[in-house]
């Protein structure tokens, strides 16, 4: 094979146009990153509290504190991984340990130990914190690549239009198959098990394929910078726009992460019965995937920001919908789901794009895509726990009663009310309040632009 040369970090002529497979190989390992985020987000809490017999509130801070180590960590390995020098180049190293890490984690996360309540809790956080710096060992390189590996504008949309097909199958993998692996075993212990490892395996083939497929593309070596850590990070907040776009999508990931979380839980309990979660995840992304084309069209013409906030009222609507399921029943919850599902496709997409153009339009020219990615991606896994927490928090303050594997309990009318009001009213005010800080982002295409 015929070594790949590696390109410096400043400006160069534009090369032709990498394989087709380096493309589709490095939207693959969005897969990966899709599927942690998304499982644990929609059966841990769940998992906590109605098989291992943990409390609410002490299962919402069993969800939240790894991703707070994460938030710290996620930035460190984004300027590490800009100054590795490596023949592999400066991600891919990074990529290949997350990749052999993460997928013992995943299935270790939901081994079903012979635990219960608060050593069960430990255990759990324990290795979830693990797997979330694994995960960003993974997921921060590989955010990095697209802006660095092509100079060709649209080369770049092709990288993210591959990214956006594999979230959609690891969404559709981690919301609709997860759950119906998980409830076919009969034992709900040995349904974890079984997912964990199911899934597990998926994150590793995925991984490992993206690692592999994107050996091909040129390997960039960055300019030495003699800046610590601290005031990369204050040079990257410093960046006017990216400081009013990170808390905008971090509102839109909470509101996210909120309701899916509550998914389980409405279905269960209000909805009376655990199927129905697969079809409600079902209804939510289909139209994520589908509206995709339209948001990106409807950015052309009025611009990204404005859709963005478009977006953020359609999933404002679904929500409201939802807190509607006792008066009209499945129908209404489907149809609730779509504009649930066509909203986050908006908020999930348009902000990536965003912070693109916030790396084009770097202070001076400095190069920080690691940097920024990091802080991102540590963002948006700190969303996702954020989003159990305050689940767990209306469930804690309406009276909810965990239970243990094959136990059955009762839930009063006050914690049914919150457990609905936690996953639908919540994450709607959550999203609506993005448009606050998303007011105040002005960047244009002309910032963009390099001399």
């Amino acid at each position: 094979m015929t070594p790949v040369p590696a390109r410096s970090g400043a400006s160069s002529p534009p090369a032709s146009p990498l394989p087709r497979s380096v493309h589709a190989w490095y939207g693959s390992g969005a897969l990966a990153t899709g599927v942690f985020n998304t499982v644990p987000g929609l059966l841990l809490l769940i998992y906590l509290t109605d098989t291992l017999a943990v409390s609410p509130a002490v299962a919402g801070l069993v969800v939240l504190l790894p991703k707070i180590a994460d938030l710290a960590a996620s930035p460190l390995i984004g300027a590490w991984s800009d100054r590795t020098r490596s023949s592999w180049g400066p991600r891919r190293p990074w990529m290949l340990a997350g990749a052999l890490t993460l997928p013992v984690l995943f299935a270790a996360m939901f081994a079903g130990p012979p635990l219960q309540g608060g050593a069960a809790a430990a255990y759990v956080a324990a290795v979830f914190v693990a797997a979330a710096l694994a995960s960003s060992v993974y997921q921060v390189p590989h955010a990095a690549m697209p802006g660095e590996i092509t100079d060709d504008y649209h080369e770049r949309s092709t990288f993210t239009a591959w990214r956006t097909v594999f979230v959609g199958v690891a969404l559709m993998l981690g919301g609709a198959l997860a759950p119906v692996i998980q409830s076919a075993a009969g034992d709900e212990v040995t349904g974890y098990r079984l997912m964990g490892l199911v899934m597990g395996a998926v994150l590793l083939v995925s991984m490992l394929g993206s690692v592999a497929g994107t050996r091909r593309a040129p390997r960039t070596v960055h300019p030495h910078r003699t800046e610590g850590i601290a005031a990369q990070l204050r040079i990257a907040f410093a960046h006017r726009h990216f400081r009013v776009l990170f808390p905008a999508n971090l509102l839109m990931a909470t509101a996210g992460g909120t309701m899916v979380a509550g998914v389980p839980y409405v279905t269960a309990n209000v909805m009376g019965e655990p199927a129905y979660t697969s079809i409600l995840m079902v209804c939510v992304l289909v139209p994520l995937m589908a509206a995709a084309p339209l948001w990106r069209r409807l950015s052309l013409r009025v611009d990204k920001r404005r859709a963005a906030a478009c977006a953020a009222g359609v999933f404002t609507l679904g929500g409201l919908g939802l807190l509607l399921i006792p008066v009209w029943g499945v129908p209404g919850a489907m149809a609730s789901s779509v504009l649930v599902g066509v909203g986050l496709s908006g908020t999930g997409m348009l902000p990536w794009s965003m912070l693109a153009d916030c790396m084009a339009a770097t202070p001076d020219g400095r190069h920080q895509g690691g940097v920024l990615s990091g802080v991102w991606t540590a963002g948006e896994a700190l969303a996702q726990s954020v989003g159990a927490g305050l689940l767990s928090l209306s469930l804690a303050l309406s009276g909810y009663a965990e239970s243990s594997a094959g136990e059955v309990v009762q839930q009063s009318e006050t914690a049914l009310r919150g457990m609905l009001v936690g996953s639908t009213l919540v994450p709607a005010a959550v999203m609506l309040s993005c448009l606050v800080p998303l007011a105040f982002y002005r960047l244009t295409a002309a910032d963009t632009r390099r001399p």
